[in-house]
């Protein structure tokens, strides 16, 4: 089973950090936020990771 770990851009520009319903954080730079879902993804592999854009539009940002 591949576990889910998404990014989350929130309406005040911030990202948030989501795995599940558990929310981790928030970051101002959306950088931070992929570089912290990549971190917690390498330790239950085997995972994804998304963006959610405001917009609607979701992007795979690849496997951890």
């Amino acid at each position: 089973m591949t576990w889910f770990f998404r990014v989350v851009e929130q309406e005040n520009g911030s990202w948030l950090c989501r795995h599940g319903l558990t929310e981790y954080d928030t970051h101002g730079a959306l950088q931070h936020a992929v570089d912290h879902m990549i971190e917690l993804a390498n330790g239950q592999r085997p995972a994804r990771i998304f963006l959610h854009r405001i917009d609607g539009n979701v992007e795979v940002l690849g496997d951890a």
